[in-house]
């Protein structure tokens, strides 16, 4: 089993941090919809959670960014693919940033603290009603962008397997 990349497949680290990474995203797209439909506790120990896991999401994306420049060169699309490649990750990975960064600062603009699996993070502290209202529809409207660039991304590397046979979901599993 190779670590590294190589130019037939992905190697096991890029595997890992890529499924684990759409796994904890998904989960936290379905958190948002769950969070909506609760109540009282069950909403507050979802939160939480959820907050733990974009806290995760972040550390995993230095991992993921930090692994990609070591291991940079591997593996590249086509040329004439290329900066389709270059700009759908450049979102990707601006959303990975984004969201829990507005997640963080509604929770700091309401007041709220953010504990990463129990270990307090940022203290609770006094509500700063504008930056909570801000964050909280800026957070929102980025988990919507994220949903369009999964779409997007899964639907290009269906294009790429079944209508260029580049077998890219062999690379990836």
């Amino acid at each position: 089993m190779n670590w590294l990349d190589t130019e037939n497949r992905y190697g096991l680290v890029s595997r890992m941090l890529h499924w684990a990474m759409a796994l904890l995203v998904l989960l936290m797209l379905g958190s948002e919809l769950w969070m909506e439909a609760l109540e009282g506790l069950g909403k507050a120990n979802l939160m939480g959670l959820h907050k733990s896991i974009g806290v995760l999401l972040l550390a995993l994306l230095g991992l993921r960014l930090a692994w990609r420049w070591h291991n940079r060169g591997r593996l590249t699309p086509p040329a004439h693919w290329r900066l389709a490649d270059r700009l759908g990750h450049l979102a990707l990975y601006g959303l990975l940033l984004a969201i829990p960064l507005s997640g963080l600062l509604t929770a700091w603009g309401g007041g709220h603290g953010v504990t990463f699996f129990g270990l307090p993070l940022i203290p609770a502290g006094t509500e700063i009603e504008w930056i909570e209202e801000v964050f909280e529809e800026t957070h929102e409207v980025l988990a919507n962008l994220m949903w369009l660039l999964i779409g997007g991304h899964v639907l290009a590397a269906l294009l790429h397997q079944w209508w260029l046979g580049e077998r890219s979901l062999q690379r990836m599993a």
